[in-house]
């Protein structure tokens, strides 16, 4: 069976314990969605293709009239996700950023909207950073020492990020580096 990453997320989850398609986005939107957003549209539907695949097995946590389904890692579905992660076979990396994008663009615009944007990124990138050190205590306290990493090394992009983006505003209000 071919998996994307979306796949692996989801069964990286489920190899912490039992979740639902509700707590599976909530779990990779405090983890992974700093490097690897998924959506609802791309959980439910991969939730059926794992289950189909034997990869993962579904047990009804009904209660009263609110339907609630938790899934868990088969064996299979355990190997599967071990064999993807100690692969060390690197795969192309990809940013998808549309202000980067933007800003990739940018002599469309006047410095001052530059500059106006660049201040956005600086933001930006200071309240992912924020953001992320909110939940440092908590994924600290945790036995699973990789994911600290993993959440030190996204602050200490978004803290990179904002201190290059600021600078590279400093450069253009200065007149340094423009072409003539």
């Amino acid at each position: 069976m071919d998996l994307g990453p979306t796949a692996y997320v989801i069964l990286g989850i489920l190899g912490l314990g039992p979740h639902s398609g509700y707590d599976i986005k909530q779990l990779a939107d405090m983890s992974t969605r700093h490097f690897w957003a998924i959506s609802y549209g791309q959980i439910y539907p991969e939730l059926k293709r794992l289950t189909e695949s034997g990869l993962i097995k579904p047990k009804d946590a009904s209660r009263g009239t609110r339907q609630r389904t938790l899934y868990s890692l088969t064996l299979k579905g355990r190997q599967t996700l071990h064999a993807w992660v100690s692969n060390p076979a690197s795969e192309s990396l990809e940013i998808r950023d549309e202000m980067l994008l933007k800003l990739f663009f940018a002599d469309e615009m006047s410095h001052k909207e530059t500059l106006r944007h660049l201040e956005a990124m600086v933001r930006r990138h200071k309240a992912m950073a924020a953001g992320l050190r909110e939940h440092e205590p908590m994924v600290k306290a945790q036995p699973h020492r990789m994911k600290y990493e993993v959440m030190k090394f996204g602050i200490a992009f978004h803290e990179w990020c904002a201190d290059w983006f600021g600078s590279l505003a400093k450069d253009i209000e200065s007149g340094k580096g423009d072409k003539k």
